[in-house]
């Protein structure tokens, strides 16, 4: 059985991935298990974005956002996608 932290966690990833298709997202889908910076990709080919969501408790603070933030901010701007069927 997944420890309380896990559950609630996936559980979250899960709302928010249901928020983001009732947002018009195409895609939203959890990337569970790929210790990636994020817990969530959501994309809504209407409007050409993607979105990479790192989960959090509710509880964190201002300042611990901030710092998970500054560290990814690479991650945000313009890439060029290319989709592969492999």
């Amino acid at each position: 059985m997944p420890n309380k932290n896990y559950l609630k966690g996936r559980r979250k990833e899960y709302k928010i991935c249901s928020q983001y298709k009732q947002e018009g997202c195409d895609i939203a889908q959890r990337t569970a298990g790929s210790h990636s910076p994020f817990d969530v990709i959501a994309i809504n080919s209407q409007k050409k974005k993607i979105f990479l969501i790192q989960c959090k408790p509710d509880n964190i603070s201002e300042q611990q956002l901030r710092k998970i933030q500054e560290k990814n901010l690479e991650l945000n701007g313009f890439f060029e996608v290319e989709f592969v069927v492999a």
